[in-house]
């Protein structure tokens, strides 16, 4: 396909924009992405399909039947009037009229109602109120240390947000595309839509995608990391671009421009999504980090001077009070927890 004809020409095509389905879905998804030069011929398609159907509007109660009745008096008027002689007194209309055949003169007459029917639907039409034009309205949802948010955006996408992120989004999205902007770190359900790509903007980073899941995550020190679920998705900087399968992640560093793609396992990477707090040979400074990010507590450390810590542990739904009484027996420390302030004595 080349142009808005083809598309518009394309059995399959128009049924998919009228009565879509998964299978027609997948398909055009899958040629959008092979073909992304098409994309702005698809769109206008889609819309020239989308609005093809409008209001019929009739002409004025009557027209019809006036016009049958003036084909019957014509008849009749032919009927009654033999043409032997010609009349010299005639108008030029009427010689005009005269000169042309019965069914030249119907035609006539039709085209004339019609132009007056058009007329008509015009003037209707020209007093439609025009629809005033909605300003974008931006969205902004924050959560806090130890909160965690569900959102469902405008196209049905599905958003969770873990503690200390914040995303900003439109009240509806456009047309063409849909843009978010996202700092911390939130897990996308989006909801497909091959003609409007799902984009994600972080620091430094464009991850695109039409229809799939995936984890991003800013809170890495600076760094940020894409983790395919599902589907596929498209990751741009201003250096490179990556596109990843299903269980691959991407760190990206920006300070030093540096790329590494790797290979991860969900259960880990969703972990915080299903309430489960998982360390994996983390350092002291990772543990403490997360259960302020986790439970929204200040902790203050004392006597940390020389301990490395490599702590390992899995906590699902549990209290912070529970998780201190099973890492302290491990690592051999106190703690005093007041209310949103937590001390630990190493």
């Amino acid at each position: 396909m080349k142009n808005v004809e083809d598309f518009l020409t394309n059995p399959e095509f128009i049924r998919w924009v009228n009565h879509t389905d998964k299978e027609l879905g997948d398909y055009w998804e899958n040629w959008r992405i092979a073909n992304p030069e098409q994309l702005k011929a698809m769109k206008i398609a889609k819309e020239i399909l989308q609005g093809s159907s409008f209001e019929r509007v009739m002409p004025p109660l009557g027209m019809k039947e006036e016009v049958l009745e003036s084909i019957l008096r014509m008849k009749n008027l032919a009927a009654d009037k033999p043409n032997i002689e010609p009349q010299m007194n005639l108008t030029w209309a009427e010689l005009f009229w005269n000169g042309i055949g019965q069914m030249s003169r119907v035609a006539a007459i039709l085209i004339v109602s019609f132009g007056i029917a058009l007329l008509f639907n015009l003037s209707k039409i020209n007093k439609i109120e025009k629809v005033p034009i909605v300003s974008e309205v931006t969205i902004r949802k924050t959560t806090a240390a130890g909160e965690k948010m569900q959102l469902t955006l405008s196209d049905g996408t599905k958003v969770w947000l873990n503690s200390s992120t914040q995303v900003e989004f439109p009240e509806e999205f456009g047309k063409d595309q849909r843009i978010i902007t996202l700092t911390g770190e939130a897990y996308f359900e989006v909801e497909n839509d091959s003609l409007r790509p799902f984009t994600v903007r972080t620091e430094g980073l464009l991850t695109t995608v039409l229809g799939t899941s995936f984890n991003i995550n800013t809170n890495q020190s600076g760094r940020t990391q894409v983790a395919l679920v599902s589907g596929k998705v498209v990751v741009t900087s201003s250096l490179k671009t990556f596109t990843l399968s299903p269980k691959e992640l991407i760190d990206f560093d920006p300070i030093n421009a540096v790329f590494n793609v790797v290979n991860f396992e969900i259960p880990e990477i969703l972990a915080w999504k299903e309430g489960v707090l998982r360390f994996n040979n983390a350092s002291l400074r990772e543990v403490v980090t997360a259960l302020e990010e986790w439970y929204g507590v200040e902790i203050s450390l004392e006597n940390e001077k020389g301990v490395k810590w490599q702590f390992s542990g899995e906590y699902k739904k549990q209290t912070l009070e529970d998780v201190l009484i099973s890492m302290s027996y491990v690592q051999k420390f106190t703690y005093q927890l007041n209310d949103k302030s937590l001390t630990i004595r190493l």
